[in-house]
């Protein structure tokens, strides 16, 4: 299975789901999915939703590719679910869904990966990331990225 990454779960990032995940994943490399990111505040910090485009458009979301390794198991998607505010079982819930979505390597090759994808409507105060890369925004920002867990 292969995980699309663009915000507080790339590897590096300082919260707990990420740091247990990446443990038990294999970074395939850099990689781009079609839509727009924006960026939501939280007392806890910043962290990016990504909004899915219709077919030619040309916004990209900057992210990584990741690989379930050896040790990956249910519960390990039960803790990225949950950490996302994501219940499989009621997405009408759900602060983002996992779909799988088309993406683009930095070779240009397309594969498929699981992503978390917003599903609500935007925040009013929501800012949006022009070049839809999270972290780099972050940095230009000077902001600090979510490192908690949700409350939604």
């Amino acid at each position: 299975m292969r995980f699309f990454f663009y915000g507080t779960l790339l590897a590096g990032s300082d919260n707990p789901a990420a740091t247990h995940l990446h443990a038990r994943l294999t970074p395939l490399g850099p990689a781009r999915a079609r839509g727009a990111l924006y960026a939501i505040a939280d007392p806890q910090g910043w962290f990016p939703a990504m909004v899915e485009h219709a077919p030619g458009q040309d916004e990209a979301v900057h992210g990584m590719i990741y690989e379930t390794a050896p040790g990956f198991g249910p519960e390990d998607l039960v803790l990225m679910d949950s950490y996302e505010d994501c219940d499989p079982l009621a997405p009408e819930a759900s602060l983002y869904l996992r779909r799988e979505i088309a993406v683009t390597m930095a070779d240009g090759s397309a594969l498929n990966a699981q992503a978390y994808v917003w599903n609500r409507p935007l925040p009013a105060d929501a800012r949006r990331i022009d070049g839809g890369d999270f972290r780099c925004w972050l940095s230009d920002q000077g902001l600090t990225a979510f490192g908690g867990s949700r409350s939604a």
